[in-house]
């Protein structure tokens, strides 16, 4: 049985014909995972010519195959390339039996349109209504992009066979689903993503040693996301860092990621005198490389404008980095209040820095802590979720098509 995927991703082909996936995160092993019940699994999403695509991770292999899209970016994008993304998506359709529709976006709303009543799952990776809100994209066309948007995934919650929310609460209170539903992240969170007490020890005392929080030996902190668009809020946190150090808060930052925003942020932190502290560190690759940047944090931070659930946040706090983010979407449901921020608000988040980034702070608790809320989205206890919403788009595909109903269906009840 085969299954279509449709992602608001953006991949990259190289002269060779291979696809890949510039971040990593959405590499062959993210869409192995529909294989654990479906025979085949077709990946729609926007895809690029790139020189030096053969750097990336593959997208491509056993079981998976890409139908590449029209690359665009932006609703103006959409609008020049919306005939070509309606034809090639009906072709990606045509030999399908299912589709699994990562909402928002208008690719799984044109997946959904040319879907022709197949049955479809629904997995809500974020809130349009926050992520087009005021300030977070720049566009004439956002407002109506917005109500487009949010009544859209309004109506695929409501005809999903089963629904899938990043967040435990949040997006289900705002878009509830008629049928079958449950909560997981896209993440998964192996036990070597996750810090050791001998590695939090360690960090106490950098954390703890004379001289922490001088000009000598600043907090360091880190943002990682990308710059597509402002949601991710670099540029509070630019403006946050400018406070803290007016304030004799020394602390420096790494801004990790890329897009078309970087340089509108690197004249802001030039502005605010701050290209000695701020360090635009690029695309770095996703494991062993974000891990990295986090070990030579002493505080993540995340100001975003909108989130569903936070991949870059959950890593750093599963690494034992302490965390702050603003109050949008899924992270009151990680953070405690006195570490969450109004988004938008860089006075509020100096203040919040300041107070925590002081020899008073009991930082190793922090950590902890963080790290015992980040086990909950381990990927021993997140896959039976997935495998209970995969199972149930295939029994439904099953019933509409009763010829192509064996394959690894059996296989994945018996593994449980």
């Amino acid at each position: 049985m085969r299954l279509l995927v449709a992602s608001e991703t953006h991949f990259v082909r190289g002269a060779d014909g291979r696809i890949s996936s510039c971040f990593g995160v959405d590499g062959y092993p993210f869409w192995q995972r529909y294989l654990d019940v479906f025979d085949d699994v077709i990946v729609a999403a926007r895809t690029a010519e790139a020189r030096g695509a053969d750097r990336f991770v593959a997208v491509e292999g056993p079981g998976v195959t890409v139908a590449p899209l029209p690359d665009y970016r932006g609703p103006w994008g959409y609008a020049a390339q919306r005939r070509r993304l309606r034809r090639a998506m009906r072709t990606a359709i045509a030999d399908t039996d299912a589709l699994c529709l990562r909402a928002p976006g208008p690719i799984a709303m044109c997946a959904w349109r040319l879907g022709h009543h197949r049955p479809f799952a629904v997995e809500v990776v974020g809130d349009p209504h926050d992520a087009l809100a005021p300030g977070a994209v720049r566009s004439v066309l956002r407002p109506l992009a917005r109500t487009l948007a949010t009544h859209g995934l309004r109506t695929l919650c409501r005809e999903a066979v089963a629904v899938a929310y990043v967040t435990g609460a949040t997006l289900r209170e705002r878009y509830p689903a008629r049928s079958w539903s449950t909560s997981y992240t896209s993440i998964d969170l192996g036990e070597d993503a996750f810090a050791t007490d001998e590695q939090i020890a360690t960090r106490r005392q950098r954390w703890t040693r004379s001289g922490k929080g001088t000009e000598r030996d600043p907090w360091r902190l880190v943002c990682i996301g990308t710059f597509a668009q402002l949601y991710k809020g670099q540029d509070v946190l630019i403006d946050a860092v400018a406070r803290c150090r007016a304030r004799a808060t020394h602390v420096e930052l790494t801004l990790v990621g890329d897009g078309i925003y970087r340089a509108a942020l690197e004249r802001r932190t030039e502005r605010n005198g701050l290209c000695s502290v701020v360090r635009f560190a690029g695309l770095v690759p996703s494991g062993a490389g974000v891990r990295a940047m986090l070990d030579a944090a002493d505080v993540f931070v995340l100001p975003s404008r909108a989130e569903g659930l936070p991949r870059a946040l959950l890593e750093a706090m599963a690494w034992g980095v302490p965390s702050i983010a603003s109050r949008v979407g899924g992270t009151p449901e990680l953070l405690p209040p006195d570490r969450l921020v109004a988004p938008g608000d860089a006075a509020g988040l100096a203040d919040t820095l300041a107070r925590l980034c002081t020899p008073a702070t009991d930082v190793t608790a922090l950590a902890v802590t963080d790290r015992s809320v980040a086990r909950r989205f381990a990927a021993s206890a997140l896959r039976p979720r997935r495998l209970e919403l995969y199972r149930r788009l295939r029994t439904a595909a099953a019933a509409r098509s009763p010829g192509r109903s064996h394959g690894r269906l059996s296989e994945a009840c018996a593994a449980g």
